[in-house]
């Protein structure tokens, strides 16, 4: 019978069974989603690593001591040491670093964001990650190779000219091969050089050293027994691993990207799943109200509480296994489409099967058919309680206000509320776990306190339409006064959306107010020069920029990372401590940048120094990868972040990482020059390095809010599958209550209402309802914005943006009228007589 029963009432209202599929489908498919683009990018990059070091025995590189960017080159003497080893076939060392390909047009060949790759090129086949397509290998200190897709891309063809931008600086190259990266025309986007040796060894400035270097075995000899071989005879500060860990070491770095990437579509896809949990409660308490007259009947001829519970669970089980599975499927279109999404932006992926593997449907099934039980049980449970009497009479579901519904209410969002200050702020515990559970309370706390308050929220929103829109508009107040809780469970869908994008908007407004204010009071350079793909470039651009006409003052800043006291890895940067001070004001409150040309010396931002009770001439002993513990004296303590928290003499900087390439470099004119007069002189001394860009001081904000707007514009997209969501939630719900009023839309039809009037009263509803998850959602949404803002240490400007909070409450009520649009279709046009007889 209970089977009987579900079958029956799925079938009733295929509407509301479309609309609840939907919200758990779209759920779903992005679980699965990132899941199915995760693994199937993994196998790519693993299947491709695993064929260009198929050959690869084991690999000799510096420990990682600091971090696996901080890695030392190995020193070409243990080259013959290495190759004298029992059980050695061969070794080679090879070279990787950063080289920009300049396009005939002039300008850099590549996108924003790819790196720039260059290698030297190893004739050990084994060993070459490099594999020649057409033409031959690098020979003569002025050849080069380069990528398959890059020469299609710039249009090359062999033996054209080519200039190539490496950090020893520009020269010209004649390209006399095309090459893959293993089978992989594609890296993600990179661009791929290749050089003789030597030539590599020179541009690189890695005279007498390798970045790696590659061992092939005798047959019979175990890799993992070569590898302790040759860590033998390695000095300390060197590892020998074998091929399949040095595998796992290049794959992880890439998986790690994907990682990150799958991990945002989960997070969002867990939003998008919340919110259908409140569509599929919605629904089941409606339709339950509905069948108040049924179930009171199965009560009165036997049947069990039990019984009735296991009806709604199985209508809801039915729904959460359909759904999901369907889910499961939109999900592997969504990876399908991502991976396409990459080929678009000039990111392509190495090609691999899609794969499916068999915990992305058990994840994925199992979150959407828990989410869709756990929505429908309360229902169930309300079901069961009805009585047999309510058989012999009209009961419908009204909304109540009681003491303990209003004491629970104000208990769950105190606990939201005080678990996301302790998240935030405490320093207990896991902090994202405690910030994500207390953010589930505190929406599920304003969903029952927004039950108690709807009634003249819906009161307060409506009276402007009322005067606007006559009758229809106080019919429509009136409906969504009507059942305060059915409002209030509608509303918090779109609740949750807006006061996402709400907290995202405020936290953005205050990271660019925080930047833009900390550029105009610290940045005195009037220009600024990066790379063009954010990556760091060669320091041959800033010695270009010196003796510029009219240019008198100019510093690169270098990054690298070092070891504090604590093993916690930080970022130095190395400046020019003869001419910082007239480009950078860093809020010095001890000594000066300038002492920092004494040697061994190191200034230090102010928070960090008070953590760790430094002042001026205290020593703070850092690690470096290059050249160990180094003692630094502090020399400076300063109050500003923006560049840095740590500088150091580009001497020093030199001495102490292997690496020297430059992140920005800034510049300023004589005094009476202006900032576009600045910014003429520097690009014309930049002529001959396309790959950087020069920026004004206003450009350089500029170009930090486009950036800082790029992330939004991404949460705004993901954020709105949810608010999607919450549109289909206030579709259904109007559907289900319009189900519920036919009698009552019928009288109103008889007694004169057209059918524009019954379209406008069910879009005045819809609209009020939306306003009123618009107005909470701004609520809740400006408090999790700055408390978070508050929390981050790097923004200290709190910047609520007012126009576009009220542009978000405008939309919400554009969300509503889009919801209104087939329930009001479908009740302007029920038939008078059958809508009159209808119970």
């Amino acid at each position: 019978m209970i089977w009987r029963m579900a079958n029956r009432n799925l079938r009733a209202s295929p509407l509301r069974l479309v609309l609840i599929s939907l919200a758990i489908i779209l759920g779903v498919g992005f679980v699965g989603g990132a899941f199915v683009l995760g693994d199937t990018i993994n196998k790519a990059f693993d299947s491709l690593f695993a064929k260009v070091d198929a050959g690869v025995a084991v690999q000799v590189q510096g420990v990682a001591s600091v971090s696996d960017s901080q890695r030392q080159p190995v020193p070409a003497s243990l080259l013959p040491k290495i190759q004298a080893v029992d059980g050695v076939a061969t070794a080679a060392g090879s070279i990787g670093g950063t080289a920009t390909i300049v396009g005939t047009n002039g300008k850099a060949v590549g996108r924003a964001g790819p790196p720039t790759l260059g290698f030297g090129w190893v004739n050990d086949p084994s060993l070459n990650s490099l594999r020649l397509v057409s033409g031959r290998a690098p020979t003569a200190p002025n050849d080069v190779v380069i990528d398959t897709h890059t020469a299609a891309t710039a249009k090359f063809a062999l033996g054209q000219q080519v200039r190539v931008i490496t950090p020893s600086g520009s020269g010209q190259y004649t390209l006399v091969g095309l090459v893959r990266f293993g089978t992989s025309d594609n890296l993600l986007g990179a661009t791929l050089t290749g050089f003789t040796m030597p030539t590599a060894q020179r541009v690189f400035g890695l005279e007498g050293q390798y970045t790696r270097i590659g061992v092939t075995g005798n047959q019979g000899v175990l890799d993992s027994v070569l590898a302790h071989r040759v860590q033998a005879v390695l000095p300390s500060g060197y590892e020998a691993i074998t091929g399949a860990a040095a595998t796992r070491q290049a794959t992880d770095q890439f998986n790690s990207i994907i990682g990150l990437l799958r991990d945002v579509l989960l997070v969002f896809a867990g939003i998008s799943l919340f919110v259908g949990a409140f569509i599929i409660f919605n629904s089941f308490s409606i339709t339950i109200a509905q069948r108040t007259r049924q179930v009171g009947l199965l009560r009165a001829v036997g049947a069990s509480r039990g019984s009735v519970v296991g009806e709604v669970v199985l209508e809801a089980l039915i729904i959460g296994v359909v759904a999901s599975a369907i889910g499961v499927g939109f999900g592997i279109l969504v990876a399908i489409g991502l991976e396409k999404l990459f080929d678009l932006i000039g990111a392509s992926l190495p090609r691999a099967p899609i794969q499916v593997q068999a915990r992305t449907v058990i994840i994925s099934m199992g979150v959407g058919i828990l989410v869709t039980l756990a929505a429908a049980l309360r229902p169930a449970i309300h079901a069961s309680r009805i009585p047999p009497i309510a058989a012999m009479r009209e009961v419908t579901e009204a909304g109540t206000r009681s003491l303990r519904r209003l004491v629970i209410a104000i208990a769950v969002t105190a606990l939201g509320v005080g678990l996301v200050l302790v998240g935030l702020f405490s320093g207990l515990g896991n902090p994202y776990a405690l910030l994500g559970l207390g953010a589930l309370l505190l929406f599920i706390g304003a969903a029952l306190l927004t039950g108690q308050i709807a009634r003249p929220l819906a009161s307060v929103i409506g009276a402007p339409f009322v005067w606007i829109g006559r009758v229809p508009a106080r019919l429509g107040r009136q409906n969504a006064m009507r059942n305060p809780t059915r409002t209030a469970q509608t509303a918090t869908a779109l609740t949750i959306g807006v006061a996402l994008v709400a907290a995202a908007t405020i936290f953005a407004s205050s990271l660019y107010a925080t930047f833009a204010g900390q550029l105009d009071a610290r940045l005195l350079a009037q220009v600024a020069v990066q790379a063009t793909n954010q990556q760091p470039f060669t320091p041959a651009a800033a010695a270009a920029i010196t003796g510029a006409p009219g240019i008198v003052a100019v510093s690169p800043l270098r990054e690298g990372e070092v070891r504090d006291t604590h093993r916690d890895v930080q970022t130095v940067g190395g400046v020019n401590p003869a001419t910082i001070l007239e480009l950078y004001n860093p809020g010095l409150k001890q000594g000066s940048l300038r002492d920092l040309a004494q040697p061994g010396t190191i200034a230090v931002q102010e928070d960090y120094a008070k953590s760790n009770h430094l002042t001026v001439g205290s020593t703070l002993p850092m690690f470096f990868a290059k050249t160990g513990v180094q003692p630094l004296r502090v020399a400076a303590i300063f109050s500003d972040s923006t560049l840095g928290h740590f500088f150091i003499s580009l001497s020093d900087y030199e001495r102490n990482f292997s690496t020297q390439q430059d992140t920005i470099v800034l510049a300023r004119g004589a005094d009476g020059m202006s900032p576009q007069k600045a910014k003429q002189s520097v690009s014309a001394a930049l002529a001959a390095y396309p790959n950087v860009t020069v920026l004004t001081k206003s450009e350089y904000k500029d170009q930090v809010n486009s950036q800082i707007n790029q992330l939004l514009y991404l949460v705004y997209t993901l954020l709105g599958l949810a608010i999607i969501i919450a549109v289909f939630g206030i579709v259904n719900t109007l559907a289900l209550s319009i189900f519920e009023r036919t009698r009552e839309i019928g009288l109103l039809r008889a007694v004169g209402m057209s059918r524009w009037s019954t379209r406008l009263m069910i879009l005045w509803e819809a609209i009020i309802v939306a306003l009123i998850g618009g107005v909470v959602g701004l609520v809740l949404g400006a408090f999790i914005g700055i408390v978070i803002v508050e929390r981050v240490s790097l923004i200290t400007t709190l910047a609520v943006p007012w126009g576009s909070l009220i542009v978000f409450f405008v939309l919400a009520g554009v969300a509503g009228v889009i919801a209104a649009i087939l329930p009001a279709r479908r009740a302007a046009r029920l038939n008078v007589l059958d809508a009159i007889q209808a119970e």
